[in-house]
C-alpha cells in the first residue's frame, strides 16, 4: 500500500529504543525524512543508522534532546525546521513516571509526571500545529498506554498524567480537523520493551512475587497468546501518519493482542 510519506518531515521522540525507534525506522522506510530524537547519543546513532539503512531515499537527522523539557523540544523542532524547513508529522513518545499509588504521590513527582507525559505533548504540538496549519497538512500521533482504558496496579502517576494527554489531543483534534490536521493516540498494551520488563519487575515487586510469574501473568492477559513487537507499533504509527489516514482523527487507538477487556 503506497502511503504518501515520501518526502515528509517527521519529528519521532523516544527515537533510540523500542516503540520510538521502530517507529523512525518504519517512517523512513516509507521515504519520510526523520528528526530522532533521544537523550542517549550512543544509542541514537544506533537508530539513526538502522533507519538510514532501510531507505536509500529519506533522510535522517538526530538530535540529541530530552523532549520532558521545554528546551529540548525547541531545540528538536527548530534543527528540524533550519533541516527542511517544515514538519509534517510529530510523534510524542516519552517514558512513563515512577510507578506509584494514589495516595502516595506528592506534589512533586505529580508536577514531574505532568511535566514528563503531558506537557511535552503540549509542547510539541504547540510548535508544530502553526507550521502544519500553513501547510494544510499534519499529523500528531501520541504514544500513550493501555492503562489510560484499563488501569494497572500501582501506576497511578502515569495513568492520570497520560489520561491528562488523552483529554488534551481530543480536544485538539477538533480545533485543527478543519486545517488537514489528525491527531491521535496509540495505546500500547504488553509490547516487548524495557518498559515492559521494567513494568513486569514493578509489577512482581509490589506483589511480592518473582519476575518470571509477572511476566507469565501479563502473558495470559492477553488473547493473542504472545506479546506485541515494537515494529507493530510503528507500522501502525506510519500509517496514522499517512495519507491514508486522513479521516481518522480524536481517537485513542489500542493496539494490544486483545488485551482491553471493555469495548474500546
Amino acid at each position: 500500500m503506497e502511503l504518501g510519506l515520501a518526502g515528509r518531515v517527521a519529528i519521532v521522540s523516544g527515537a533510540s529504543k523500542g516503540m520510538g525507534r521502530a517507529t523512525a525506522v518504519a517512517l523512513a522506510r516509507e521515504g519520510a525524512n526523520v528528526t530522532l530524537c533521544a537523550r542517549d547519543s550512543d544509542t541514537l546513532e544506533e537508530a539513526a543508522a538502522e533507519a538510514r539503512s532501510v531507505s536509500s531515499d529519506a533522510q535522517v537527522l538526530p538530535v540529541v534532546a530530552d523532549m520532558a523539557n521545554p528546551t529540548g523540544i525547541q531545540c528538536a523542532f527548530d534543527e528540524t525546521m533550519a533541516q527542511w524547513g517544515r514538519v509534517d508529522i510529530a510523534i510524542a513518545n516519552v517514558g512513563g513516571p515512577p510507578p506509584s499509588q494514589p495516595t502516595e504521590v506528592t506534589d512533586d513527582q505529580w508536577y514531574a509526571g505532568l511535566e514528563l507525559n503531558f506537557l511535552s505533548a503540549v509542547r510539541l504540538s504547540r510548535l508544530v500545529v502553526p507550521v502544519m496549519q500553513k501547510q494544510g497538512y499534519g499529523r500528531i500521533i501520541t504514544v500513550l498506554s493501555l492503562a489510560i482504558k484499563q488501569p494497572e496496579d500501582n501506576l497511578a502517576l502515569s495513568t492520570v498524567a497520560r489520561t491528562a494527554t488523552a483529554a488534551f489531543l481530543k480536544t485538539l483534534s477538533t480545533e485543527v480537523a478543519k486545517d488537514g490536521i489528525t491527531v491521535n493516540a496509540v495505546l500500547p498494551g504488553s509490547v516487548e520493551t524495557g518498559r515492559l520488563q521494567g513494568v513486569a519487575e514493578m509489577q512482581a515487586r509490589f506483589h511480592e512475587r518473582d519476575v518470571a510469574s509477572a511476566m507469565d501473568d501479563r502473558l495470559g492477559l492477553v488473547p493473542a497468546g504472545r506479546f506485541g513487537r515494537p515494529e507493530e507499533v510503528g507500522d501502525l504509527i506510519a500509517f496514522l501518519a499517512s495519507e491514508r489516514a486522513g479521516f481518522i482523527t480524536g481517537l485513542n487507538i489500542p493496539i494490544d493482542g486483545g488485551q482491553l477487556r471493555a469495548m474500546p
